[in-house]
């Protein structure tokens, strides 16, 4: 069966018109402002409510009958956000914007010392932990020298 369109352009879902409730019908539209709402932090049941759907449509429709969870929804949204951001950036940086330039300088400079500092934290060896009661035997002594050294002070008048 051919999908029809409504006069603005929208798909006409299957039974519209006939006996019962006819079903949501996503558009990239909807899909976009989910991945907008998911960036800003806003849980399913807002984001149903901002549609004017339920969350179980959500789910369905939007986040691939439940095969993808929330928590990764919101980063694959926002890891798409950034990447469109840094599309869009390098676009007017190649027309010759230069505040674009300098936003992506800092981005690639930011990158650069994520980098080095990784880097720097793989080269360097781990301390061996001391353990807890390698640990606590130093407290102690630390303890004892400082409550003899207090005693001495006292039996010599030096407050």
């Amino acid at each position: 069966m051919a999908v029809e369109f409504d006069l603005l352009g929208d798909p006409i879902p299957e039974g519209r018109g006939k006996a019962g409730r006819t079903g949501h019908v996503p558009t990239s539209e909807n899909a976009s402002k989910i991945r907008t709402l998911l960036v800003a932090g806003m849980t399913n049941a807002q984001i149903a409510q901002q549609l004017g759907i339920t969350v179980p449509t959500l789910r369905k429709h939007y986040f691939h009958s439940g095969r993808v969870k929330p928590k990764l929804a919101r980063e694959m949204a926002v890891s798409e956000s950034k990447a469109k951001l840094m599309l869009q950036l390098q676009g007017q940086a190649d027309k010759g914007s230069v505040s674009a330039m300098k936003a992506l300088y800092a981005i690639f400079d930011k990158a650069e010392l994520a980098i080095l500092e990784e880097k720097l934290g793989q080269e360097q060896p781990k301390e061996k932990s001391q353990g807890v009661k390698r640990h606590r035997e130093l407290i102690g002594r630390d303890a004892d020298d400082a409550l003899e050294a207090e005693l001495s002070r006292e039996v010599h008048g030096l407050h």
